[in-house]
């Protein structure tokens, strides 16, 4: 099999040639949380899932996709769902997607059959303005999808863009690799966060100093930051925290703020043949608690 498939987040080593990150995202949809995973947590052939989970339950899987080499990126317009399920083609090198729709309940259907996806659509954040349109985020552009048409430009930024989160309120937040943008749908810039990376970091995670993850709310930034192995916060003064520091072999990959509530995925990442390990807790002002941690 491809090494850019073997599993979530191994392909961590491969995909930064390619500006990537770990396949899939966290998003909150009202009182839930949804991740992307594999299932079941040891799965060697990588099928994909969407772990879904609420306060007072056990995590479990929404969805799991019926393919090998397999990644789910999901995306919530009020509490209807959206999924952009891709594959890999062995024989041909090539990934092909679709577009699923659905409920919290996991009841889904298919609203773009499969097609070959050249852009590799989800993986730095997606949004459906309607159900025949994708706006997504591929290296350096912010782009727009018809159905059945090619991508075109949906923003012009001007800048290398990464990453994407488009926010409830109909922002974006926008990534690169040491800066961060909150702007409108048609790129004007409300909030600009520089110097996101301590230069000095010794030895991050295989090399790579870089941010994966942010997520915005209430003048507040969240950032998962790989290559320091922890997850910081700043707020409207500019004053950054620490919310959770990582060691070694623990690795950040996501966030979200729900509420009051910061929600933090991490994984361990042991390069021995082993599977990671995930690590989901939630942060507030008076305690760290674990959501979904397997051992």
């Amino acid at each position: 099999m491809c090494l850019r498939v073997i599993s979530l987040f191994t392909i961590v080593m491969f995909a930064f040639k390619v500006h990537s990150h770990p396949t899939g995202n966290l998003i909150v949809v009202n009182d839930y949380v949804l991740w992307s995973y594999i299932n079941p947590v040891q799965d060697k052939d990588h099928h994909a899932c969407i772990m879904i989970w609420k306060e007072g339950t056990e995590p479990r899987p929404l969805i799991t996709s019926k393919f090998p080499a397999s990644d789910f990126m999901a995306y919530a317009k009020s509490r209807t769902v959206y999924l952009i399920e891709r594959k890999y083609i062995q024989e041909n090198d090539t990934f092909e997607a679709r577009v699923l729709k659905g409920s919290l309940d996991g009841e889904f259907e298919e609203i773009w059959p499969w097609f070959k996806d050249e852009w590799r659509i989800g993986e730095g954040g997606f949004a459906m303005p309607s159900d025949d349109e994708i706006v997504f985020c591929s290296y350096p552009d912010i782009l727009r999808l018809k159905k059945g048409k090619a991508p075109k430009p949906f923003l012009e930024f001007g800048r290398e863009v990464k990453r994407a989160r488009f926010l409830t309120d109909g922002n974006i937040l926008l990534l690169a690799d040491d800066r961060c943008w909150l702007t409108d749908d048609q790129g004007n810039v409300f909030k600009e966060w520089k110097n996101l990376i301590d230069e000095n970091v010794d030895e991050p995670p295989l090399g790579r100093n870089q941010i994966f993850d942010v997520d915005y709310s209430d003048g507040k930034l969240l950032v998962a930051y790989w290559g320091k192995r922890c997850f910081y916060s700043i707020d409207e003064n500019g004053n950054r925290e620490i919310v959770w520091q990582l060691d070694d072999p623990d690795t950040p990959h996501w966030v979200a703020f729900r509420g009051n509530e910061r929600l933090l995925f991490a994984s361990k990442l042991i390069f021995d043949g082993s599977m990671p390990r995930p690590r989901l807790v939630s942060v507030n002002d008076k305690e760290t608690k674990p959501v979904w941690i397997t051992d």
